[in-house]
């Protein structure tokens, strides 16, 4: 194998072990068996399990990040109820599809990374003032816009941050073969009424 598909195996089996052994009980030797390769293979790529398990998850989150800050940037625009409705759907349907492509990696991130505490505590509480200050800035923006009304932004985010990450995880990880269409719809419905959405706006 080349050097990036012997690192690509590397990195699958990683995500294979830890879903079934769990962090803390999965050794290099179980992933490197179950990539297929010498131990010392192992070790040309990564210095240790920890620091496998974190580029996953910045990966991940790299991702996540790069497609929220395109939509986010934009969620609540529009001259129209008709268009700030579609911009919001947007986010939500990219969101969706970046779990739905990543979910194996998303319950690692935050079933180790609350669990686990030191590094993965930190990604994961990175990840979450990161994506809170994104949101943050644009229910303030809104708000200033006369679109929606909320006593506090910062926890009016907190709520749509736990939409995101708890919804999504548990529709697709724990009740399968979730209708994603009407799923989104009605996370679109939520956000809307939660954050008392003025579908009469003048702009």
């Amino acid at each position: 194998m080349g050097e990036p598909s012997t690192k690509n195996a590397l990195i699958e089996s990683a995500i294979r072990m830890f879903q079934q052994n769990g962090f803390q009980m999965t050794r290099v030797s179980d992933i490197v068996a179950d990539a297929g390769v010498a131990q010392g293979t192992f070790y040309n790529y990564f210095k240790s399990k920890e620091e496998i398990f974190k580029e996953i998850c910045n990966d991940f989150i790299d991702q996540l990040q790069k497609k929220f800050i395109e939509r986010t940037e934009h969620m609540f625009d529009g001259d129209t109820a008709d268009e700030v409705i579609s911009n919001v759907h947007r986010v939500v349907r990219d969101v969706t599809r970046i779990y739905q492509d990543n979910l194996n990696v998303a319950e690692l991130l935050f079933r180790e990374g609350i669990g686990n505490g030191g590094i993965f505590k930190e990604i994961y509480e990175g990840m979450f003032f990161l994506f809170l200050e994104l949101i943050e800035e644009q229910v303030e923006k809104a708000v200033n816009r006369g679109l929606i009304e909320i006593e506090d932004t910062r926890i009016g985010s907190v709520f749509l941050f736990g939409l995101f990450e708890r919804s999504l995880l548990y529709f697709m990880l724990i009740q399968k073969n979730t209708d994603i269409e009407k799923l989104e719809r009605m996370m679109v419905d939520f956000v809307l009424k939660g954050l008392s959405f003025n579908y009469h706006f003048s702009v």
